[in-house]
């Protein structure tokens, strides 16, 4: 039984590292006024769509049939806000095109905080263009560490998502998290907009959340190279 379980355990463990592939954009080729010197700006002046492109061209073309994720580290002196936008082909065969939401970047989370936002999935067109756009006028924005995931395989990443399980939910004080491998996890809660609120930190299978208000929360999992998000309920 003890081989069993162990066997089961290494294919669960290939299969989810299989489940992602993670590329690392270049976001320095700057267009219609913005501007980059360590720091992103959208100053005043700058056109409407002035933002900027991703260089490492090795990245592409990129695709996510079954979604995705941007994650990035973040500093501003004020709160602003960017969004990521991955187009078929660079300017003007652009279409058609996958937005993301706008990440709200506070000023007063900490130098460096991690943040992340989904990609939509779709599931035939590939992407051969990569931008990052500050939404927020003058305001110097430093983004560091950004990574784009693609879900490559549907099978691995659904197996993964229905076995981990949230309980109790609603909950109060802890939550217990449970995994096909028991293995440890990397976990984070983020609020309803965005901000983290609960830092990364390692556990192996209860959560304290007592410092969070009653609300709804993104408990934020990682095993591995896969990852999951779940909806939690605080008391």
């Amino acid at each position: 039984m003890k081989k069993i379980t162990l066997l089961l355990s290494v294919l669960v463990s290939f299969n989810l590292a299989m489940a992602q592939t993670v590329y690392y954009p270049t976001f320095d080729g700057i267009f219609g006024g913005a501007t980059y010197t360590q720091t992103f700006t959208f100053p005043t002046g700058a056109e409407t769509w002035a933002g900027f492109a991703n260089n490492n061209t090795s990245i592409y073309p990129l695709s996510f049939p079954n979604g995705g994720e941007v994650k990035f580290k973040a500093t501003v002196a004020a709160d602003a806000e960017v969004y990521f936008r991955f187009e078929k082909n660079p300017h003007p065969d652009v279409d058609p095109a996958i937005v993301t939401t706008n990440v709200s970047l506070l000023a007063s989370n900490p130098d460096g905080t991690e943040y992340s936002v989904a990609i939509p999935a779709h599931s035939t067109q590939t992407y051969s263009s990569a931008i990052v756009y500050v939404v927020t006028r003058d305001e110097d924005v430093k983004l560091s560490e950004i990574s784009i995931t693609s879900n490559t395989t549907a099978g691995v990443d659904d197996f993964f998502a229905n076995a981990v399980k949230l309980y109790p939910n609603p909950a109060y004080g802890v939550v217990n998290i449970s995994t096909p491998t028991n293995a440890a996890l990397e976990v984070s809660v983020h609020d309803l907009l965005g901000k983290l609120v609960i830092p990364v930190q390692t556990i192996q299978s209860q959560l304290n959340i007592s410092s969070l208000n009653p609300g709804m929360y993104f408990v934020k999992m990682r095993q591995g190279l896969s990852s999951v998000s779940r909806k939690l309920i605080v008391n």
